[in-house]
């Protein structure tokens, strides 16, 4: 992969991600129309569709299933299928390929739906077009984030397996607050799932300290209070004896991931 920079500019932004989505889809003006307005109107049926737009009901059914085939849409029941007696709503690609063409007037609409479908708290929501920059970025190395767009989860922890080829790849501010806001969001999951997992490590914390332990035997450290030291941002061996963090871990009874 060639070697590119993007910074804040919106507009780079975007228009890079417009030219990693569009690759695999033909976006013709019909459905850049159904978007736009499902932004405005989903839930909505495709019988809803036509009676309000000048769409005879069997082009809205066309688009629909090839919109459906493209994720851009999806049922929202769980018995929905793929008729006009359907109730549709837009994924997160849906609204990405919105925001990307211009669809809606006002930008500020779709990223705010974009917040309501990943359930961003205030935090990432305030900076999510920073994490839409990069996702061109983002599914230029690893390609299998395109059909997870629907989870941030697994974006967050996308971000972080791959932050040493971010690095190279976009500005020293952005690859910094991107990394911020995934450790964020991932924090923030830890009351609920007590351990982020991804390919190669496990993310663990709570109030005391953050921690991310590889498979390789190295501790990154994110944060940590449990000695004077307050140590953050940095690596260290599990197997070291000395630290109070890793003594901590064992004491908690998940010292096997210590190894």
């Amino acid at each position: 992969m060639s070697k590119f920079l993007i910074n804040h500019g919106y507009d780079k932004g975007i228009q890079l991600l417009r030219q990693q989505l569009l690759t695999e889809m033909e976006i013709d003006d019909t459905i850049r129309e159904l978007l736009t307005y499902i932004v405005y109107n989903e839930p909505i049926t495709l019988y809803r569709i036509s009676k309000n737009t000048r769409f005879a009901i069997s082009t809205v059914y066309k688009k629909a299933k090839r919109m459906v085939q493209y994720g851009l849409i999806r049922p929202l029941s769980i018995n929905g299928t793929n008729n006009e007696k359907g109730v549709y709503v837009l994924t997160v690609k849906g609204l990405l390929t919105c925001l990307a063409l211009n669809c809606a007037g006002d930008k500020n609409v779709i990223i705010s739906k974009i917040c309501q479908k990943w359930r961003l708290r205030s935090y990432c929501c305030q900076r999510i077009i920073s994490i839409i920059h990069v996702l061109p970025i983002l599914i230029r190395v690893d390609g299998g984030i395109l059909r997870m767009l629907d989870d941030p989860k697994a974006i967050m922890i996308s971000i972080l397996e791959h932050k040493d080829q971010l690095r190279l790849l976009i500005d020293h501010e952005l690859f910094n607050e991107v990394i911020n806001i995934a450790m964020h969001y991932l924090i923030s999951r830890l009351v609920i799932d007590s351990g982020v997992i991804t390919k190669s490590s496990i993310l663990i914390g709570n109030d005391k300290f953050v921690v991310n332990i590889s498979l390789d035997g190295i501790a990154y450290i994110y944060s940590c209070k449990l000695c004077g030291k307050s140590c953050t941002g940095m690596k260290i061996l599990v197997h070291d004896a000395r630290c109070a963090l890793l003594n901590e871990i064992r004491g908690l009874g998940i010292g096997s991931i210590l190894g």
